[in-house]
């Protein structure tokens, strides 16, 4: 998932491409979270699954789901500095064009305000706002999958 960003340079762009990345990058753990859980329900054991046991399970899951992407990104940072130079070298580009086009900035505001963006950039790429944002989201997105799967399985069952 993580892959795709970078190195096909599809988050690179503004275009409606840099919509799936993110869009697969939900779409992918919880499918797998819905199938985790619904595996979990249906295996014949001597005391059936309950909400607490599947609950942290797939936050198990998701943990695991966030740690391999967050390695993965640290990698490519750390060890492919031309794909991050590149992507930073054309987010430079739209931010100096965003900050010139923006008729309510003073003139002699525009070059403090580029380098504050710029500043607010390359803090929001690093490794540690990435891995908050990618622990954030997969944790998230399976709790909320595994409690929906659970409640269904719960609903139909009964």
């Amino acid at each position: 998932m993580l892959l795709v960003q970078y190195l096909n340079g599809l988050y690179r762009s503004n275009s409606a491409a840099a919509f799936f990345p993110m869009f697969f990058n939900l779409v992918i753990p919880g499918i797998g979270i819905y199938l985790f859980v619904k595996s979990l329900i249906q295996t014949q054991s001597d005391s059936p699954i309950n909400m607490g046991k599947a609950l942290f399970l797939s936050l198990m899951m998701s943990l695991i789901m966030a740690g391999t992407n967050i390695a993965a990104y640290q990698h490519i940072y750390n060890n492919k500095k031309e794909i991050i130079q590149d992507w930073r070298s054309l987010q430079y580009a739209a931010i100096d064009k965003s900050v010139d086009g923006d008729e309510s900035v003073l003139l002699a505001d525009k070059a403090k305000q580029k380098s504050t963006l710029k500043e607010n950039f390359e803090v929001k790429i690093g490794p540690s706002a990435f891995g908050g944002f990618e622990l954030m989201m997969c944790v998230s997105t399976g709790m909320v999958v595994c409690l929906i799967v659970f409640v269904w399985n719960y609903k139909q069952t009964t």
